[in-house]
């Protein structure tokens, strides 16, 4: 378990990256961005069908289909609203939202976990450390919100960057669920080779919608608008590293833990949101901030700690006897 966490922590540092993209690109509107990010994963998606082509013939139109879905929910449409929601709500906001996921995640994987006669946690159980995440979560982003709240009259924008924000949350809460639904049905497929299967399905749509965005939309005078060097530049090392990277290292920790054990870590990327973001403004972290951070780690430890007990083996008052004697 604890390689497989190793890859979702590293996961979440690069998926962090992806908040301040808006603010490296701010004459960018978000739409460019998302679909620049799409294209630059699915050409990258290509070279890992080709490296791993091997597995081709253990999948099925079935399993393109949920890869199709998945990539078009999770790797396109997520993200534009992610972006807008930052661009229209501030990163603060974002950040708050999408910190609920892990909390929605670990309650929905764990209830299908009990439903499907699977190993689980009573829900009495998880409210402390998912409270405990849940009260670090706002503490992180305390100051950014009463900002945000304090602007809300002057921004006339702000209800849509709430709405984006409740379909980006939305959106994660599923993707990594029916994803994870899916590797640990498959686990001699490799990970990378699905996440190359899910990219793949965006450089076609990239395309297109990128082009038509660029005829019809007025948004940009220039194809690749007035910064096409930086534009470029980052687009490329968020679709590989920050998107095709961070989704293959996520896929390998779902292939190798349970879904509710997957959900808290992405408090994580919540964390390194919030850190990113204090780099780019070059400020340390405030008190809050501080305090907010060590209880989402603290909840995510306990609620890892519990879930690790339910794979310890049980002993019985025989073999405990047997053992003292």
């Amino acid at each position: 378990m604890l390689i497989g966490i190793s890859f979702g922590l590293a996961a979440c540092v690069l998926w962090g990256f992806t908040y301040l993209l808006p603010l490296l690109l701010p004459d960018y509107p978000t739409t460019y961005i998302s679909v620049a990010r799409g294209i630059v994963m699915g050409v990258t998606a290509l070279a890992g069908l080709a490296l791993q082509r091997q597995y081709l013939k253990q999948v099925n139109l079935k399993d393109w289909n949920t890869a199709f879905w998945l990539t078009l929910i999770g790797n396109l449409i997520q993200p534009w609203c992610l972006f807008s929601s930052v661009q229209y709500a501030g990163v603060a906001l974002a950040a708050t939202f999408f910190g609920l996921i892990p909390v929605l995640v670990a309650l929905i994987a764990n209830e299908r976990d009990k439903r499907k006669g699977k190993k689980y946690l009573p829900l009495s159980k998880l409210i402390l450390p998912l409270s405990v995440i849940f009260i670090g979560l706002i503490l992180a982003n305390f100051e950014g919100l009463i900002n945000v709240l304090e602007d809300y009259k002057s921004n006339p924008n702000f209800l849509i960057g709430v709405i984006y924000s409740v379909l980006s949350t939305a959106m994660w809460t599923w993707y990594p669920i029916r994803n994870a639904d899916w590797l640990l049905d498959h686990p001699k497929i490799s990970p990378v080779f699905f996440t190359s299967m899910q990219c793949s399905l965006l450089l076609p749509f990239g395309i297109v919608l990128y082009v038509a965005l660029w005829l019809f939309s007025g948004d940009l005078k220039e194809f690749f608008g007035p910064s096409p060097f930086a534009f470029i530049g980052w687009s490329l090392f968020a679709g590989v590293v920050c998107s095709f990277g961070a989704t293959a290292l996520w896929n390998a920790m779902s292939q190798k833990v349970p879904t509710a054990v997957a959900g808290p870590m992405l408090v994580f990327e919540t964390i390194f949101s919030v850190t990113w973001g204090c780099v780019y403004a070059r400020a340390f972290p405030t008190a809050t901030l501080f305090i907010g951070m060590v209880l989402l780690v603290s909840g995510v430890v306990y609620t890892l700690m519990l879930f690790n007990s339910l794979n310890e083996p049980v002993v019985s008052e025989a073999e405990s006897s047997a053992g003292g004697m």
